[in-house]
């Protein structure tokens, strides 16, 4: 019977384990560069687009760079892995509906002051790894 009971606390615990990985979609963990910007249905050129950057972080932190803004706080995602929240629950929160999400390839969509926006977004290196980069060179 214990043996029994141990087998099934252990199938639990891994069973649980599981579902908490694929909650954080490892996909989503990396730094991300804007690559294309839609306001209302109108797409940016490269050259009249905002320059942003979003570092999703394995521990539920994120930085977040928009122009000469910086953000940082805590991110999750949604049950259904359809949603992330930045600061969940708090004056600063935002929402993202996530539209598609790959390795190489972020597409999101959200509505600020009666606006809204899609974001395309392509894998960076982070700005601590550029740094590493440029020194051993």
């Amino acid at each position: 019977m214990k043996k029994i009971l141990f087998i099934a606390v252990i199938f639990l615990i891994s069973a649980f384990s599981a579902y908490a990985q694929d909650s954080t979609n490892s996909d989503l963990i990396k730094v991300w560069g804007i690559d294309e910007f839609i306001e209302n249905g109108k797409k940016y050129q490269d050259e009249d687009m905002l320059e942003i950057v979003v570092d999703f972080q394995a521990d539920g932190a994120y930085n977040y760079w928009e122009e000469n803004d910086n953000l940082d706080g805590v991110w999750e995602l949604s049950d259904d892995g359809n949603t992330i929240y930045f600061d969940k629950d708090t004056e600063d929160e935002m929402v993202w509906e996530i539209v598609s999400l790959s390795a190489d390839r972020l597409e999101v969509k959200c509505n600020y002051g009666g606006r809204k926006y899609r974001y395309v977004f392509k894998p960076k290196v982070s700005k601590g790894e550029n740094t590493d980069i440029q020194e051993n060179q």
